[in-house]
């Protein structure tokens, strides 16, 4: 088979030889070992298509973890087809190439994954064949805009020579974003994906999050296999994996115990994170830290901005914000603010209400404290969206909309059908009733997310979208326990 470089990465013309006489002719059609030294993965599926003169296809891909290569081919009639190379880390990226394909030339294109496909098809009954390697999915379909301007296809000069006076699109072709809005992020090669404190409940979801979207160079680790206070062990790790990004998870989050383990606390916020930073800047990583609403006091109307002034108040906040400014030495870093987390994968205040409401008919909850709860399924979605980029800086990432602890426990019991109820108190009142001593709370923890906004990130859903969904994967894991 003869390969034609077509100006784009890895994307070729394929000839197959033919040899014939009087009589016809014989072509080897499928040589897998020549198409695997392209990088095509096997036949998993083929496909075929018919079209009428004038329909145009595309621009289409799929989404990974089922991102597919194609072979593609026309069995009859005529096509123009067309390819945009979509992969970041591409010389050739934004960049496309336009094949006309018939049985009288001969000719196949090879369409590497991350490319966006399409034709169009220049007569009546023209019937384009796929191989693909990977299974189709359609609920991770995707296409950028057939005639994206940035892209500049001479679609106009196409359809003019074969005489399409309009071309013919599905209503959902007509409407797809262009390259630069698209939100999809294919890679030439994987990036590596480092987390620390797997075990947690973001660090669980972070990996779920990675996989989902078929990024497969993952180290997920815990104490035991790094304790980030041990700066041999922590340059060991990081210079051995020559991680990409780094998603700090590891923290000392026990709010109340840190007031008296100031020291311990110290160790793993601060001095831990100065040694996960040096060991980032060392190889070059992007760092993505998880901060903290407790960095502010709590005294501020309104929203807090990224830029205001910090004022913590307690042990915890200290160390979290000192560990912001050990993070802002790496200048390819990402600081993320969050509130009231919770998981599937640990302890946390959704687990509470529910395992008190087996036993008491009321609760007594605060109600002056007002945030935004923060669901680390939605917020592993956030920070693998910002692995992506290089939009570094300070960000607040919590689910829309704000409430006070007692307006989240009630919404809680709702949600789960729970008889419980909930007794709104001051901060004041619940520890004179319970006797119990806390270190300081915020009053106030509304962060406002401008800073998402303008960087183009996605905001994340209403808390009480998230309690739901939360509720039933609880539910889910219930169910599965049962059966096991």
């Amino acid at each position: 088979m003869k390969k034609i470089e077509t100006g784009l990465e890895d994307c070729y013309i394929i000839e197959p030889d033919r040899f014939g006489d009087d009589r016809g002719y014989f072509s080897p059609y499928y040589i897998e070992k020549e198409y695997q030294e392209l990088g095509f993965q096997g036949i998993v599926q083929a496909n075929e298509s018919m079209s009428s003169k004038g329909v145009i296809r595309g621009l289409h891909f799929q989404k990974d973890p089922k991102c597919q290569a194609k072979i593609v081919e026309v069995i009859s009639g005529k096509a123009i087809d067309v390819v945009v190379d979509m992969r970041e880390d591409s010389k050739t990226y934004g960049k496309w190439t336009k094949v006309l394909l018939s049985p009288e030339n001969n000719r196949r294109l090879y369409v590497p994954r991350g490319f966006a496909h399409g034709f169009v098809s220049l007569e009546d009954h023209t019937k384009f064949r796929y191989f693909v390697d990977n299974d189709y999915a359609p609920n991770l379909e995707g296409g950028i805009l057939w005639n994206d301007k940035a892209l500049d296809i001479p679609w106009d000069e196409i359809l003019n020579e074969y005489g399409i006076e309009k071309p013919i699109l599905s209503s959902k072709d007509e409407v797809r974003e262009p390259l630069e809005k698209s939100k999809i992020h294919f890679r030439k090669t994987k990036q590596k994906y480092l987390i620390t404190g797997v075990k947690g409940q973001l660090g669980y979801d972070l990996v779920r999050e990675l996989e989902k979207r078929g990024e497969t160079e993952i180290l997920a680790i815990d104490i035991d296999e790094m304790d980030i206070t041990n700066r041999d062990s922590v340059f060991d790790v990081i210079k051995n994996y020559q991680p990409d990004v780094i998603f700090h998870c590891a923290a000392w989050t026990q709010v109340d115990k840190a007031e008296d383990e100031k020291d311990l606390c110290h160790l793993v916020n601060v001095v831990g994170t100065k040694n996960i930073t040096d060991a980032s800047i060392e190889v070059g990583a992007k760092l993505i830290y998880l901060s903290t609403d407790y960095v502010f006091d709590g005294t501020k109307e309104g929203l807090y901005e990224t830029d205001d002034t910090v004022n913590p108040k307690s042990v915890y906040g200290l160390t979290k914000y000192q560990g912001e400014e050990e993070v802002r030495r790496n200048p390819k870093h990402y600081i993320t603010r969050i509130s009231w987390v919770f998981g599937i994968n640990g302890k946390n205040f959704i687990k509470t209400m529910l395992s008190l409401s087996e036993n008491h008919d009321t609760l007594n909850v605060v109600n002056d404290q007002i945030g935004s709860p923060t669901y680390t399924v939605d917020l592993a979605r956030l920070l693998v969206d910002m692995s992506y980029e290089e939009k570094y800086g300070t960000y607040h990432a919590t689910n829309e909309e704000f409430c006070s602890w007692a307006d989240f426990a009630k919404y809680i019991f709702e949600v789960n059908g729970k008889k419980t109820k909930v007794n709104p108190v001051s901060t004041e009142e619940y520890l004179k009733l319970t006797g119990t001593k806390q270190a300081y709370r915020p009053f106030n923890s509304k962060l406002s997310k401008a800073s998402l906004d303008e960087a183009g990130f996605d905001r994340l859903p209403t808390w009480k979208d998230a309690v739901e969904r939360y509720s039933e994967e609880l539910n889910q894991a219930k169910v599965l326990e049962r059966k096991k």
